[in-house]
C-alpha cells in the first residue's frame, strides 16, 4: 500500500554530512507524513513508497539549520573565553539582551577569540537513509468509529 499524506509511518534513518555520520534513530521513529516533524524533503520521499522501502534524500541547507551566515562570526576580546576551550570546541557566548548562545571556537590568540555561532550543519547538505518498516493508513473518519451516540435526554427544556 503506497504512502499519502497522512499515513503514519515507522522508520529508521541515518543522517550524513560531509564529515560521515551525523545522526541516527536508536529505535524506530513514528510521523505522521505531512505533519511537519522533518524536513519537507524527507516527507515529501515517502509519497508513494511502501513498508520495506530503502532509499536515500538529499535535504538542503535551507530545510534545516539554514546557509552558513559570516555574520554569526564573532570576535571577542580573549579573556571572555575560557582559556581550558579547545579550537573546535563549543563555548557559550552572552549577546548583547544577556541570552546565551552555544558557539564554536574557531580561532584564539593572545587578544581575540573567534567564535562561530552558526550551527556546525548549517550550509551543509545531509543525506538522509530511511528504511520504513510500517505503513498505517489514514483513519479518514476517526470521529465516527470512536464517538458513541448521545441518546435524547428524557427532560426535555422547552422553549
Amino acid at each position: 500500500m503506497a504512502i499519502e499524506k497522512g499515513d503514519r509511518v515507522t522508520f529508521r534513518y541515518q543522517v550524513f554530512a560531509e564529515g560521515g555520520l551525523v545522526d541516527a534513530s536508536e529505535k524506530p521513529v513514528h510521523i505522521r507524513v505531512g505533519e511537519g516533524r522533518f524536513p519537507p524533503s524527507v516527507e515529501r520521499a515517502f509519497l508513494g513508497r511502501e513498508k520495506g522501502a530503502r532509499f536515500s534524500v538529499w535535504v538542503p541547507p535551507e530545510e534545516h539549520y539554514g546557509r552558513y551566515d559570516p555574520k554569526k562570526v564573532r570576535f571577542l576580546p580573549s579573556e571572555k573565553i575560557p582559556s581550558q576551550v579547545r579550537i573546535g570546541e563549543t563555548v557559550l557566548v552572552q549577546d548583547e539582551f544577556g541570552v546565551l548562545h552555544p558557539a564554536r571556537l574557531a580561532r584564539r590568540d593572545r587578544n581575540i577569540a573567534v567564535v562561530d555561532l552558526n550551527h556546525p550543519l548549517a550550509g551543509k547538505y545531509l543525506r538522509f537513509d530511511i528504511e520504513i518498516l510500517e505503513v498505517e493508513k489514514e483513519d479518514l473518519h476517526p470521529e465516527v468509529q470512536h464517538s458513541e451516540v448521545a441518546e435524547p435526554s428524557e427532560e426535555r427544556r422547552e422553549l
